[in-house]
């Protein structure tokens, strides 16, 4: 199977790269607009784009200021059963973030290609919202 995975110098404290990856606010002001957050380990976190994209994630790690994971559980068929995790290691103050998706599923190059580009957008979003205050979320129609 594939993998992604993105490693992002983040020059914020590891509190506010994590509150932006689990709070509505947060995922709201990098990743899309439109999400409501089920609070907790267990909770679920949907998300809202176009078309048949609309991953609903199953958080299944919140390590406070270290860790974030997710298990994709419904919303989208090329993410069914994928993993998500957002490490955050603490550098001088600053953040260093490593992403990984892990695929529970082979699919075309194409298809990882344009994951990988779009995880490279958001992840930048990610960043932008925490160093500047303003990210570059989706917004659904």
């Amino acid at each position: 199977m594939k993998k992604i995975i993105h490693a992002v110098h983040v020059h914020a404290a590891p509190a506010r790269v994590y509150g932006a990856l689990t709070t509505v606010e947060g995922l709201a002001g990098w990743w899309s607009k439109k999400v409501t957050v089920e609070p907790g380990v267990g909770g679920l976190v949907r998300f809202t784009f176009a078309g048949d994209f609309h991953p609903h994630m199953k958080q299944t790690a919140l390590d406070t200021n270290r860790r974030v994971a997710w298990t994709c559980v419904d919303g989208h068929d090329n993410w069914s059963d994928n993993t998500f995790s957002f490490a955050l290691n603490e550098r001088d103050g600053e953040t260093m973030l490593q992403f990984e998706q892990q695929y529970a599923r082979e699919l075309t190059d194409e298809a990882y290609g344009i994951y990988n580009f779009n995880w490279g957008y958001y992840l930048s979003s990610l960043k932008a919202l925490c160093e500047q205050g303003e990210g570059t979320p989706f917004t659904p129609a």
